[in-house]
């Protein structure tokens, strides 16, 4: 699966879980969004190292939780891109690729 279809894919999640939740997505909505993932990831880490409550998981419970974390920020920063119309594969060549050369 390449970028392109993650994206679509992701929008449609992000559409679905706009209509069931009958919120409005603007542009704050994405950054917030994308900010209150973070946090999670950050408590999931903090967890899953030992700093912070386990809430009564498993270390293997708490790094799935890290995983599905990475992932709902990997999509939400799919979503501020597109909204934004910011070429993810274009940034990522001209900020990052270009110490390859």
């Amino acid at each position: 699966m390449d970028l392109n279809e993650i994206t679509k894919k992701v929008i449609m999640v992000s559409d679905q879980y706009e209509k069931n939740c009958n919120i409005k997505r603007d542009a704050d909505w994405y950054i917030l969004k994308l900010q209150e993932e973070l946090g999670e990831l950050t408590q999931n880490y903090l967890s899953y190292t030992l700093r912070g409550r386990n809430r009564n998981l498993t270390q293997e419970e708490l790094k799935k939780n890290i995983s599905n974390e990475v992932a709902d920020i990997l999509g939400q920063i799919l979503l501020f891109a597109n909204y934004h119309n910011i070429d993810i594969e274009k940034s990522m060549e001209e900020k990052w690729f270009t110490y390859l050369k």
